[in-house]
């Protein structure tokens, strides 16, 4: 099976264990006169098979994107998320500036202007678009 396969099936594994999550906490009681909906016990059970395909699934691909060298990239991949997520957070201010519940006039400077800020978060995405790149093509063509 391919990589990318395998993330398709990770996804809807973690969709049947919510879906058995929830039905879980649905059976666990009921009115002493009424019976109970489901077996826990079943569904516990499932529950643990579909953990165990979840978690062998997940070990093969860590283990294929560690022998083809991709965990650096993958890894690179969410510290560039992260960092257009704090860039995005920054707001220079250069100039006068009114505050808003007084007529006082501040005049700041910042050392990046929103334009260079800007300039930044577009070369992240650069970054992670290339990587996104080259990790659906391992994805693709990898077995696990």
């Amino acid at each position: 099976m391919k990589i990318v396969r395998a993330q398709k099936k990770i996804a809807r594994l973690k969709g049947e264990i919510k879906e058995v999550k929830k039905r879980l906490s649905r059976c666990l009681s009921t009115v002493s006169e009424n019976e109970f909906e489901e077996d826990f016990k079943v569904l516990l059970k499932q529950l643990e098979v579909l953990t165990d395909d979840l978690v062998a699934l997940k070990s093969a691909v860590h283990a294929a994107n560690i022998k083809g060298d991709m965990f650096k990239k993958i890894l690179r991949l969410g510290e560039l998320k992260s960092q257009i997520d704090f860039l995005k957070e920054l707001e220079p201010k250069s100039g006068v500036q009114v505050e808003r519940y007084s007529e006082s006039k501040t005049t700041f400077k910042a050392q990046i202007s929103m334009a260079d800020k800007n300039k930044m978060v577009e070369d992240c995405q650069v970054a992670i678009n290339a990587l996104t790149d080259e990790l659906d093509e391992f994805n693709a063509k990898t077995d696990i």
